[in-house]
């Protein structure tokens, strides 16, 4: 086994420590300030704070920064030929839920977490880099067989499991007593607190009307949002047919209880 292979699976380890370290902290972090937030459909911090980036209440980023350390150990400690197969092996299994992610940012969240996806890179690459220090014997075709179904059966149960965390429409009753309320929320496509405002509601939100308020998205309604006074979001305010301010919240995430509470909407059990 050549050196080169040693530090490049080493080296792999280590940026992947990096970054899952930095995803785990943004995950947790209450601000959405993250610096690969680029723009409309580019954001770690609304894809890191979304219910998919969980499983079983357990961060992705952790299980990644794991993942990435148990590398980094087997790189120093204990590369030989045996650890290098089961690194292929394990590594394959775990890009079933990793790649499951991947195709939430893409239909379902609708932006892409920059660093999750260097992520992957860097566990391909660890796999192939292993794969060639053993091609003189490599890992048998049952065992890689195995891997990758048991990564899609990994990547089907991470599903089942949001498919049943959310509310669903059991708010849909409470979402349109809101609006006919004349309760708008004032927020944006790319802002973290907004998508876990959204979560709250479930697929009951799309009777919720929003102003989007930063230019840089789609059908922006800038001028209305500063004629608001509109400094962060989600900002709810009441308005009446004219749009004549009746009620506002203070920025930030509001409980359905609170909601509930200034619109006399009944909130169900």
């Amino acid at each position: 086994m050549k050196k080169i292979h040693r530090i490049i699976i080493a080296l792999s380890a280590g940026a992947g420590v990096i970054i899952m370290s930095y995803l785990t902290y943004l995950h947790y972090a209450g601000g959405s300030n993250s610096f690969c937030n680029l723009g409309e459909g580019l954001s770690c911090d609304i894809v890191n704070k979304s219910i998919y980036a969980e499983i079983l209440g357990i961060p992705f980023s952790v299980l990644g920064l794991l993942y990435f350390l148990g590398i980094a150990w087997t790189a120093w400690k204990r590369y030989d030929i045996s650890a290098l197969k089961a690194v292929i092996v394990l590594s394959i299994i775990f890009l079933g839920p990793s790649l499951y992610l991947t195709a939430m940012e893409i239909f379902v969240i609708k932006n892409l977490c920059i660093f999750c996806e260097i992520s992957k890179v860097l566990m391909l690459i660890i796999i192939g880099t292993a794969y060639l220090a053993v091609r003189h014997i490599p890992p048998k075709t049952g065992s890689l067989a195995a891997a990758v179904i048991a990564a899609i059966l990994l990547a089907g149960f991470t599903y089942l499991i949001h498919a049943n965390a959310g509310p669903g429409e059991k708010y849909n009753e409470f979402a349109q007593c809101l609006d006919k309320k004349g309760f708008i929320m004032y927020g944006s496509i790319t802002c973290s607190a907004c998508a876990r405002q959204r979560s709250l509601f479930g697929d009951a939100f799309e009777f919720i009307k929003e102003v989007e308020c930063d230019p840089r998205n789609p059908h922006p309604e800038t001028q209305r949002c500063i004629e608001k006074n509109i400094s962060r979001t989600p900002t709810w305010i009441q308005e009446d047919g004219t749009g004549k301010e009746l009620f506002r919240f203070e920025a930030g995430v509001q409980s359905l209880d609170k909601l509930s509470e200034a619109s006399s909407c009944t909130l169900p059990k």
